[in-house]
Order: C-alpha cells, then sequence, then structure tokens
C-alpha cells in the first residue's frame, strides 16, 4: 500500500510512493517480519538501530514502526491502519508523540541534553514516545555519552530508532544497548518490479530495456531509482524507450561493449581507436566506459563458467546477444581482457593522459593472442608420449642444448676424453632461393637448421607482414638462432621485443609457407654482447666428428644431452616442461 496525492501540486515519486506499512516495503521482508513479531508478542525494545545504504526504507521503516506502535486501530497482523488520527500526524509529520531528528545538524552535547529533558514526559496521543535519529553516526562522541545513561535504562514510554549509513563510525556502548538491523542493498529485480507498479499506476509505458538501465544506474537505491524515474519521465513523457534514457541519463549503450568485443575477437585495431574517439566526443568517463566494460566480460565470462545465462542481470534481447557473444571467446582470454581493465582503471589513477592509456589498453586487448591451457597442453603431450612413445615429430628433431664440460686450466688437470682438434669449418650457404621453394610441404616434417639458416636473410627482406621487414632487419638489436623447425630471436629492446611478439603468430605462417616445412618462431630477451650459437653456448664452436657419430644420409646432427645430476631428481612434471619447451635448466646458488 501507498499513498497518491490527488492535489494539483506536484510530488516527487519517492514521496509519492512511499510505503505505508510493512507489508508494501520492498526487499526488507526479513526486517519487516521481525517487527511485526515483536509487536504482536509485546516484546518491542526500547532502541533499534537501523543501517544499510541509502535509500533502501531506513526512514520508512522507522516511520511505519511508530505508527504501528501508536495506532489507535491496530490490524490483526500488527499493520497500522493508516486512517486514525495517530496515524495521520505521523504521516503529516505532525505528531507530538514522533519527534524526527536529524543527526547532522543537531550533533552537539547541548541537543542530547534537551533530548535527554524531553525524554522524561509521557506521550500525549499515543503509547509510545519514539525520537527517529537519522545519521546518527553524525553525533560527536560528547553527545553520544550523554545519551548512553538514557539509552540504557530508559523510561517505559520511550522508543529510540537510530538509521545510519556508516555503521562503523557509531561507538560499540551504543551498539551493545540496541537491536541492530541491517537494510539490504535492493536487487534490480526488485527495483524493476516497483518502478513497473508505479509505471502502471501513473499510465507510463516503459520497456524492460529500460527499466533495467534505471535500475542498475541507482546501485540498489530504490530512492535513487525513483529520482531518475522523474527525471526520465520529464525527458521522455508517458512513452519511455532504451534510447531515451541512454540520451537523458547520457549511459553509455549496451550495444557500444559488444561493438568492442567484436573488435577484441576480430584483432581490429583500428576500430579501437574510433572507439577511444567516439568516448571522448560524446563526453563519457573513462572510469565509466571501463566499469561497463568489466561487466560486459563479466557477463560473457558467467556464461563460459556455469552455461546458465539467467544470472546476468540485464533483459531477455541482450541475453541472447550475450549468449552468442560467449561462443567466440574461452575463459582465459575473458579473464586476460578483465585483467587488462582493471590494472587500466588504477593506472588511470595517476596517469596525466587518460586517453592515450585508454586507447593504449584498447590495443592491447585488440592485439592478444589467443591461449592454450598449459593443463591441456601437458594431457595432450603424456597422451601422445603413451600413444607413441615419445614426443611429436617437431620435438624429437630439435636439437637439445648440450651441458659442455668446461674448458681446462692450467691449474686443474684435464679429465676425461679430450677430442682432437680440428679445423672450423664455414657452414656452407649454397642453398639457393629455388632450392628453399622447391621443398614440398609435407605436414609434419620441420625445416633444418642449415636450412633455415640459408634463407633466413631472404625471408626477411620478402616478409608480406607490414612493418616486419624493417623490423626483424635490426641486426644489431636481434640475434636470431636457428633449431630444426625453429628461429629464436633475442631481442634486446623490449619494445622492439613486444612488436614481434604482437605478430609472432603471422610470422611463423609466413615461415612456413616460405620454406616449405614447419617452422615456429620464439622471442626471447638476450644479451646482444654474447648471442648464444645453435648449439645454446656462448661461442659457435663446430661440434668434433668423433662426437658427432655415424650420419650416412647426411641429416642434421643431432646433439645428446647431457644429463646433469640434477635431472634424475626432476618430478615428472617438471621432466615434462623440460621436454615440451627444451628447457635448459640453470643452477641456482644454494640448491
Amino acid at each position: 500500500m501507498a499513498t497518491s496525492d490527488t492535489s494539483d501540486t506536484f510530488v516527487v515519486t519517492a514521496r509519492k510512493w512511499r510505503p505505508m506499512n510493512f507489508a508494501s516495503v520492498v526487499g526488507q521482508d526479513h526486517i519487516s517480519t521481525t517487527l511485526r513479531n515483536a509487536i504482536l508478542s509485546k516484546r518491542v525494545h526500547h532502541a533499534y538501530l537501523f543501517t544499510g545504504p541509502r535509500g533502501v526504507g531506513k526512514t520508512t521503516s522507522a516511520r511505519i514502526l511508530a505508527k504501528a506502535l501508536n495506532c489507535q486501530n491496530p490490524q490483526e497482523n500488527a499493520e497500522p491502519c493508516g486512517e486514525c488520527a495517530s496515524c495521520l500526524d505521523i504521516v503529516s509529520g505532525r505528531s507530538i508523540d514522533v519527534i524526527e531528528i536529524d543527526g547532522a545538524s543537531n550533533n552537539s552535547v547541548e541537543d542530547v541534553r534537551k533530548l535527554r529533558e524531553n525524554a522524561k514526559y509521557p506521550p500525549v496521543n499515543g503509547k509510545y514516545k519514539m525520537y527517529i535519529i537519522d545519521e546518527v553516526h553524525m553525533l560527536s562522541t560528547s553527545a553520544f555519552n550523554a545519551l548512553l545513561k538514557t539509552l540504557e535504562e530508559p523510561p517505559p514510554h520511550l522508543v529510540f530508532v537510530f538509521a545510519t549509513t556508516e555503521i562503523h563510525k557509531v561507538p560499540a556502548t551504543i551498539l551493545s544497548r540496541c537491536q541492530r538491523f541491517d537494510f539490504r542493498r535492493m536487487e534490480i529485480e526488485s527495483i524493476v518490479g516497483q518502478l513497473k507498479f508505479i509505471a502502471s499506476k501513473e499510465n507510463v509505458t516503459i520497456d524492460d530495456e529500460s527499466l533495467i538501465a534505471i535500475a542498475k544506474k541507482a546501485d540498489g537505491s530504490m530512492r535513487d531509482s525513483q529520482s531518475i524515474f522523474d527525471q526520465v519521465l520529464a525527458f521522455c513523457g508517458n512513452d519511455i524507450h532504451y534510447s531515451d534514457v541512454t540520451n537523458a541519463l547520457h549511459l553509455i549503450d549496451a550495444d557500444f561493449f559488444f561493438t568492442i568485443s567484436k573488435s577484441i575477437r576480430e584483432h581490429n585495431v583500428a576500430a579501437m581507436f574510433e572507439i577511444a574517439r567516439e568516448v571522448m566526443t560524446k563526453g563519457y568517463e573513462v572510469h565509466e566506459c571501463l566499469q561497463g566494460l568489466l561487466e560486459h566480460f563479466r557477463n560473457i565470462l558467467t556464461i563460459l563458467a556455469t552455461g546458465n545465462s539467467k544470472l546476468i542481470e540485464t533483459s531477455t534481447l541482450f541475453l541472447e546477444r550475450y549468449e552468442k557473444e560467449a561462443a567466440h571467446f574461452t575463459q582465459s582470454e575473458v579473464l586476460r581482457l578483465m585483467n587488462i581493465i582493471t590494472s587500466t582503471e588504477q593506472a588511470l589513477k595517476f596517469s596525466p593522459q587518460p586517453r592515450i592509456r585508454f586507447e593504449l589498453s584498447l590495443t592491447q586487448m585488440a592485439t592478444l593472442d589467443s591461449t592454450v591451457d598449459i593443463t591441456e597442453l601437458l594431457t595432450e603431450l603424456r597422451a601422445l608420449k603413451q600413444a607413441g612413445g615419445g614426443m611429436p615429430p617437431m620435438q624429437q628433431q630439435r636439437p637439445q642444448s648440450p651441458q659442455r664440460p668446461n674448458p681446462p686450466t692450467q691449474t686443474q688437470p684435464n679429465i676425461g676424453t679430450q677430442f682432437p682438434p680440428q679445423t672450423p669449418t664455414a657452414p656452407s650457404n649454397a642453398v639457393t632461393q629455388a632450392q628453399i621453394q622447391s621443398q614440398p610441404q609435407t605436414h609434419g616434417q620441420v625445416a633444418g637448421i642449415e636450412h633455415l639458416k640459408a634463407g633466413w636473410s631472404q625471408f626477411v627482406e620478402k616478409i608480406p607482414i607490414a612493418g616486419m621487414k624493417a623490423t626483424l632487419g635490426l641486426q644489431d638489436l636481434i640475434k636470431p638462432q636457428f633449431y630444426n623447425g625453429e628461429i629464436l630471436l633475442y631481442v634486446s629492446d623490449d619494445f622492439i621485443k613486444g612488436s614481434i611478439e604482437a605478430k609472432k603468430n603471422d610470422i611463423s605462417k609466413e615461415l612456413t609457407k616460405y620454406f616449405g616445412a614447419e617452422v615456429v618462431l620464439r622471442v626471447a630477451g638476450g644479451n646482444i654482447a654474447t648471442p648464444k650459437s645453435n648449439t645454446g653456448f656462448e661461442d659457435d664452436k663446430p661440434i668434433p666428428a668423433s662426437a658427432q657419430g655415424d650420419n650416412p644420409n647426411g641429416a642434421e646432427q643431432q646433439i645428446e644431452h647431457t644429463v646433469s645430476p640434477s635431472a634424475k631428481e626432476r618430478l615428472p612434471l617438471e621432466q615434462t616442461i623440460v621436454d615440451l619447451f627444451n628447457a635448459r635448466e640453470i643452477p641456482m646458488a644454494g640448491r
């Protein structure tokens, strides 16, 4: 039940439709039931403390409690009648027995002393004399101390109701003397239902998308939602549509976030700059845009993680779009995007140029590569090893870095078999461009080391990816290292390293196409002064013939690992990672 003023004077929706009894209070059933039962069982406490966010019904519930306690014609369910003189006086604010005090403006010890003096006198018309103190946390420490004695041993006719949004500022001595009731934030469904009821009574037509947009803007406050409803009603009239609501409240349309996610999955960097420009030209707050984008990907993650779109607080129209959008992402990709958004929010607090920081984050999201779960990768690897008895072809053909013995010194005797010195032979560069391109593209084959060495420079000159010819041609900053089926680039400059990593997959595809065999590109930071050789050492000395073994077919030499003592102590998972990534263990001090 709510009141409706029939006079010509305009009354705001929050006042016009303020609940008049416990049953009409929305979203606070746990409190309404407790207060009704206390009245029916005659167990009314002398002090109540109502706490919770703004606009959720604290003061309204206090007034309903005052009416129920002083009603001249109480109902069987402890509801006030709303028609007797006492109820009408409380509603209009004329009641002598119910005094409402603003704690923010009456917060001194003198104000509390006056309250104590007046509290001694019994009520005039009702059964109880009630003091409703709003924003009680604003009282001074001296005022709280002056109230303690009266609050601990009040007269039998006296009831206090305190309301606050900041419960942590109320002293513990006050809290211990009150019954505390925590009011909940309003759920979007509760706000939408109440607004829909009000709209039907006011003969207003409004769609579900508009109601949800208003409810989200209210941020859990029923009073705020009704104030926003008045604002939208003044802008749109009695026929309200979603597009009108976004214009009236300067909200970012949900379609805007779907456009961003589409650009991300299409890796459309140019569209990201257009999006950033639109945010700035339309006057949207970057923080508000990031919050909306974070909620957008949260909705996608919810569908991916639970498969239940009903957990998303949006209209049916957008639910269908989210279900379709979620099919283009994985959980790991969405989590990476959400991490970028949250990091950007933190960085914007200290950024002198928020637009550039915003553009950078959008570009970063658009250039993210697809990810593969390491657990799934290891599972597939174990399955391959069990099925075939070894690593996949690419991993089997990749040379492993040997543990080379330290060179002998004058003070240390030369122990072990020594290889005779041999004259280094320059690597053969007789492989021509025609030979490279005439190689058949057989699935599963990988390019050999000499094959890659001979064709690398020519590939850099002919690479079709924009900007990569100049980047990969920086010989002072980039040192290639060649393996069977793999090229590892040591890059000393972080910016150039990031540029190459962003196009790593595309470059690998072009390498495979160019050499006619499978080639994978990897990028790592490295010291230009001492680039590693193909064997994994600082120099590039040839391996002695006696260590190479027989090779009748002339194939690439496979260098066998010198098993370190720690290799025998590796866990199965560690050994799997070493085999998978061709890792080389680096001894640590104290290990």
